[in-house]
């Protein structure tokens, strides 16, 4: 049975060494920075959404467990833009257990967290080449609110 737990320091320490590299490679792979200072770029991002780790205010971090196996993360935390809203700022169902409709259902289930909350409301942001996530955020009932473009010159 799919459930989420709140993220222990190890799980936490444990996706933080790996996320900053990960998102500066998405950064990268978007265009949005270039290689050379996509490292430090996101390690000044974290730094400064997470100036105290996961004991930050308002940033609340879970593993998603399949039957005691944890199978992925995601970290949702009260919007900058609207106090009402849960933004997700990282989500992640690791490879091995995708196509399986765990991504949907945890959609679901950091819904009835997050209104637990008191937030009215779930965003987020998702990289316009991750088709399989734009996909699945449609079908948990995500709508476009903004769209970014960029062309190569």
């Amino acid at each position: 049975m799919l459930k989420l737990t709140k993220m222990t320091k190890e799980a936490f320490e444990n996706y933080m060494s790996f996320a900053i590299e990960a998102y500066a490679n998405e950064k990268v792979n978007n265009g949005t920075w270039n290689k050379n200072n996509s490292l430090s770029n996101s390690k000044d991002t974290y730094n400064k959404i997470l100036p105290n780790g996961m004991l930050t205010p308002n940033n609340y971090f879970y593993s998603i467990n399949n039957d005691e196996i944890i199978i992925g993360y995601i970290w949702i935390a009260k919007s900058t833009d609207n106090e009402d809203t849960a933004f997700i700022y990282d989500f992640e169902i690791y490879n091995e257990f995708q196509n399986q409709g765990f991504g949907k259902t945890t959609i679901d289930l950091i819904g009835v967290e997050a209104k637990k909350l008191g937030f009215k409301n779930l965003a987020l942001h998702v990289f316009g080449n991750n088709l399989r996530a734009i996909h699945v955020y449609k079908k948990a009932g995500f709508q476009t609110t903004d769209l970014n473009m960029r062309k190569e010159l």
